[in-house]
């Protein structure tokens, strides 16, 4: 079994979603995963994280599991 631990992309932290470059990075992150075998997705349910994986769903036609507990901490 393989782990990937993913951190999200360039963030824009005051609308708790991507920067421009950010997207850019979500897009090729994208492309190197989508041929990957993965089975299971988690993110955390932060705006950024979810955004960072979505293109990666998109292109599997997956869905990730949303986890609280994969926030930051305090």
């Amino acid at each position: 079994m393989k782990l990937l631990l993913i951190r999200h992309a360039d963030p824009d932290y005051t609308i708790d979603g991507l920067t421009e470059a950010g997207k850019i990075e979500a897009e090729l992150l994208s492309e190197r995963l989508a041929p990957m075998k993965i089975t299971q997705s988690y993110v955390s349910t932060m705006g950024r994280a979810k955004l960072t994986a979505a293109p990666t769903l998109t292109k599997t036609g997956k869905t990730a599991i949303e986890c609280d507990w994969l926030r930051e901490f305090n």
